[in-house]
């Protein structure tokens, strides 16, 4: 063997012992915010709509003025996730955004000012469909979906299992809170999935807005109508709900 092949070998061996690593090793962006004091504190994972990410930025106050640590997780950019490509967030990026959360979930737990007895989610639209991963696994103690995506394909049909196959007999409980003229997520599909889920096993609650449509929260929207009472509502719910979890 020449000089040459005897250094190929060498490096080809040297590559075959590096460990195997993720292609990403850090966590993906999120925010962290905290209430005054020094904890620990109930904590809610803030999960954002096919808007990305700003659209829950301006939600997180009311959680820390309510006493939650609150981690606000951006699960489109790492994977170049746009408004026009939100229906890859179910398919082709599910499994990824699964673990991303999974990691997420591990760091509030890990953090010293989180009372991880008292983790919880709440998500909006594409951020409701990831409450119904992070609560039918029992990742976090409750959560609560808000105009969230039960109809994770285009079509006619739920031909989408998820976000109903989260779901099993040992699952954490569950609020969802939609509109009855959400004209994104229709009723007549909404309510489909949650027969299934249920049907699964899961610890399903559900309350319904009377003329409410997608994102009664939005501000400003020149798509979406601000929903004053149905903002306020639909918060004051979700914080009694975390509360009646309270351990």
């Amino acid at each position: 063997m020449n000089l040459w092949n005897s250094f190929l070998v060498i490096l080809i061996l040297g590559c075959l012992s590096l460990p195997i690593t993720s292609a990403h090793s850090e966590p993906i962006y999120h925010e962290v915010h905290y209430p005054a004091g020094a904890g620990p504190f109930p904590a809610v994972i803030a999960l954002h709509t096919s808007g990305g990410f700003k659209t829950v930025q301006h939600l997180i106050k009311r959680y820390v003025d309510d006493g939650f640590v609150v981690y606000a997780p951006d699960f489109f950019s790492r994977y170049k996730i746009t408004p026009k490509t939100r229906m890859e967030t179910f398919g082709t990026f599910r499994e990824p955004i699964e673990r991303d959360l999974t990691e997420i979930v591990g760091l509030a737990k890990s953090n010293p000012k989180v009372d991880t007895n008292n983790l919880f989610a709440v998500g909006f639209s594409n951020g409701g469909f990831w409450v119904c991963f992070l609560t039918g696994k029992s990742l976090v103690n409750a959560g609560v979906s808000h105009y969230g995506v039960w109809k994770a394909n285009f079509g006619g049909s739920i031909s989408n299992p998820y976000p109903m196959e989260y779901f099993s007999k040992s699952s954490a409980p569950i609020l969802a809170l939609h509109g009855d003229s959400d004209k994104t997520q229709r009723m007549k599909f909404v309510s489909q999935a949650w027969d299934r889920a249920r049907s699964n096993g899961a610890n399903l609650t559900t309350h319904i807005y009377a003329g409410a449509d997608h994102a009664w929260d939005r501000q400003g929207s020149k798509k979406y109508s601000y929903n004053k009472e149905v903002d306020k509502d639909a918060h004051s719910r979700t914080i009694e709900f975390f509360k009646q979890i309270h351990l």
